[in-house]
């Protein structure tokens, strides 16, 4: 439930035209380090400053006075995950909005396993929730946008919960997420980039830069400039370490390292970047490597990204960390790996020069240095303070933390914030500094050059039939930088979704279906993708598809609408014979269970209704659905069950419905939310031939509802032996 809390007495707002902190989760300088001095060589953790009573597992930033922290609280159905506002003096809470997870994999509360990112020009804040909705807020806490990437883009979930961190470049806000048949190549899973207007959510540009994904992406790019272009590096869900022009969104390089996800963030100097990954290697049978990978010009490919192989190493070594992130201090890389020592790496020759013990292992947690030492979290709650030297290590303190350390310490104004699986701790002296330092953002300068391509930027990429749709248009020269701003005599080229009113002025969303807006001026060009949904109060008996395409079963099929997002593939239309009507397809035992949304995230207060099938036996049956307003109510053909579920860890709750292979039924749902605030879920199921009863099957409440959400369609095939179907989808408006 997105629900912005002001305190009562709205403090004053500092003047943020000048930016200073901690702003993102690996701190000024890319690399987990701080330039402060008069750092603590001890804490107490008995006695901290302050502390928030509130569970995290990733790193608080801090600006301006005021410090944010992801979060997470209460207990099953009740969980939420939020953004909280203290006082950097005091702890005290300024503000705060919280939300509940929503038809995710998320499993053991892995929640808040990222962190806010400000911008350094306007002190707003932008997070992305475990549920894929990435948010601006201002610094008094009032949500300037959001979008929802899993129903916009097709963002997929994970068990693990990782979301990382959005980052800030000049402009853009961009975000690493994995996303399903939506794209210049509506294609399958893979790593996606995706940069919006910091100020406004605007779309700018879409990136593929690896492969199939093998892991759920977590690794934060860092920013450098190289001969003039702005680049971003980072590590892939598809064990790649990559290079992407922040500018464009154009793929420049990717460097195959794992066998499983590239989750550290790496380090970049001038001529190298490092990254460490902790799956089996791609070139030999061992786990983990940390690698220094050469820099420079790469010659252009239209067909993707440059692929590096081992001429462009400079070294490597054999550490292996996970997700825990590198720090470089000078010409050293300081790490803990996998197996709980803290590592001391020469930057140049990759030599490792000491491993000391801390603790039996490490998953993500990540150290950060200062004032000539090394503050370094651990799984189990350890917490320790070391001062590195060539020779070695010297310890200066290890204390115990309540709960499990996650992520990585954040440094500002003397002070050390450390985030656990039960608190935030905030350690220093005791004296209120209120120093500030000023963080400049990483800038290229330059006068650009000759326009060479265009850039379309969408106000949406998701839009409902009637929507108006603004498009700003710019030229780039080859560096990226803009040439000229808001083309008007450009030619537009669109989609039979989209129309140009007579007079001008802004398109209008006019059919539901996919397509691209393509822009073009002289011999330059530029186009953007988009989604046209239909209105609540829509139905799909698939009648009129042309079976045009062979199935997977050699009989005739057809695609699903084109505009429902991730069904792709994983859906077919085919006819039985009595009728047409969609199909769960069993080629692809990934997509055993398939979840696509055919709406808007906005839209609530609906009804949604389906007739499904499942084939099978007295043994072994599927599972079809709907998701209404971010719900799943489902006939689980296997459990003999109607279930309403949305994190099935947060809520799931079953009555029993002893289903029929080659049955139809008929499953209805809908939504209430209460004047209090409080939401039912209702769903109802009977066979499809008999006339529909008058009680709900199953109600289930919930004390923090999701108010809005797109509907969408719900199966389940087990090991992908039996074929459930769909027919007679209907969306309805309540009132």
């Amino acid at each position: 439930m997105n629900r912005t809390l002001l305190l009562a007495s709205l403090l004053a707002a500092p003047a943020f035209g000048q930016v200073d902190g901690w702003l993102n989760w690996r701190g000024p300088l890319q690399a987990g380090v701080s330039t402060e001095n008069a750092l603590p060589d001890s804490v107490d953790p008995t006695k901290p400053l302050w502390t928030f009573e509130a569970r995290g597992r990733g790193t608080p930033v801090i600006a301006n006075g005021r410090v944010y922290s992801f979060f997470y609280t209460g207990e099953d159905k009740n969980l939420e995950e939020g953004i909280a506002c203290l006082d950097e003096e005091t702890g005290r809470l300024l503000w705060e909005d919280r939300w509940s997870d929503f038809v995710s994999d998320v499993v053991y509360d892995r929640y808040a396993i990222g962190a806010p990112s400000i911008d350094p020009e306007t002190g707003e804040v932008y997070i992305l929730s475990t549920a894929g909705i990435l948010k601006c807020y201002s610094p008094e806490g009032m949500l300037h946008w959001e979008k929802s990437l899993t129903e916009d883009l097709g963002r997929l979930t994970f068990p693990n919960g990782r979301t990382g961190s959005p980052l800030i470049d000049e402009d853009r806000v961009i975000v690493h997420v994995i996303t399903a048949h939506w794209g210049p190549t509506f294609g399958p899973a893979g790593d996606h980039w995706y940069a919006f207007d910091k100020t406004n959510g605007d779309f700018i540009w879409e990136c593929r830069p690896g492969v199939g994904p093998i892991d759920s992406p977590y690794s934060h790019p860092v920013v450098g400039e190289l001969d003039g272009q702005r680049l971003l590096y980072a590590g892939t869900g598809c064990g790649q370490v990559v290079c992407i022009d922040s500018r464009t969104g154009d793929a420049q390089w990717r460097f195959p390292l794992s066998g499983g996800g590239v989750c550290a963030s790496p380090v970049l100097l001038d001529d190298r970047l490092i990254a460490i990954n902790g799956k089996e290697n791609l070139d030999d049978s061992t786990f983990g490597r940390m690698v220094a990978i050469k820099l420079g010009a790469r010659p252009n490919s239209e067909s993707g990204p440059v692929v590096l192989g081992k001429e462009s190493e400079l070294w490597r070594n054999g550490l292996t960390a996970f997700t825990s992130s590198l720090v470089r201090v000078g010409d050293r890389i300081y790490n803990t790996v996998a197996t709980g020592e803290l590592c001391a790496t020469d930057l140049n020759t990759g030599e490792v020069l000491w491993q000391h013990k801390l603790g039996s292992d490490q998953i993500h947690a990540s150290p950060c240095y200062g004032d000539g030492k090394l503050y370094v979290p651990m799984t189990n709650g350890s917490f320790h303070i070391v001062r590195p030297t060539d020779e070695g290590p010297e310890l200066l303190q290890t204390v115990q933390l309540e709960g499990s350390c996650l992520g990585a310490p954040a440094i500002f104004n003397g002070r050390i914030y450390v985030h656990t699986t039960e608190r935030l701790y905030v350690f220093g002296d005791g004296e209120w500094r209120g120093t500030r330092r000023a963080v400049a953002p990483l800038t290229v300068t330059g006068k650009p050059g000759k326009a060479v391509r265009l850039q379309v930027i969408l106000s949406n990429t998701l839009l409902t039939v009637g929507d108006p749709l603004h498009v700003r248009v710019r030229s780039l020269d080859d560096k990226g930088l803009t040439v000229s701003e808001d083309l008007v005599d450009a030619n537009f080229e669109l989609p039979g979704v989209i129309q140009i009113p007579a007079g001008g002025g802004d398109l209008t969303a006019t059919s539901p279906g996919v397509g691209a807006v393509t822009v073009r001026m002289g011999d330059l060009s530029g186009s953007a993708r988009l989604r046209v949904v239909k209105p609540l109060g829509w139905a799909e008996d698939f009648e009129g598809f042309e079976l045009n395409k062979q199935g997977a079963d050699g009989l005739p099929s057809a695609f699903p609408p084109s505009y429902w997002t991730g069904v792709f593939k994983k859906w077919e239309v085919v006819d039985t014979g009595a009728s047409k009507v969609l199909r769960k397809t069993l080629d692809m035992p990934l997509f055993q269970r398939a979840m696509g949304f055919n709406g808007h995230p906005d839209m609530s207060n609906y009804t949604v209704q389906i007739d499904g099938m499942s084939d099978g036996n007295r043994r072994t049956m599927g599972a079809i659905g709907v998701v209404n307003q971010r719900y799943l109510i489902a006939l689980m053909g296997n459990l003999r069950m109607v279930e309403v579920s949305s994190n099935h860890e947060r809520i799931k709750e079953q009555v029993p419905f002893r289903a029929t292979p080659g049955v139809w039924y008929t499953i209805k749902s809908r939504v209430d939310i209460a004047e209090d605030g409080t939401g039912t879920i209702r769903g109802k199921v009977w066979p499809r031939d008999e006339p529909e009863p008058d009680a709900w099957t199953i109600e289930v409440t919930h004390a923090n509802p999701h108010i809005n959400g797109s509907p969408g369609i719900f199966g389940f095939t087990p090991q992908s032996r039996f074929h459930v179907y769909a027919d007679n989808f209907q969306v309805t408006p309540n009132d």
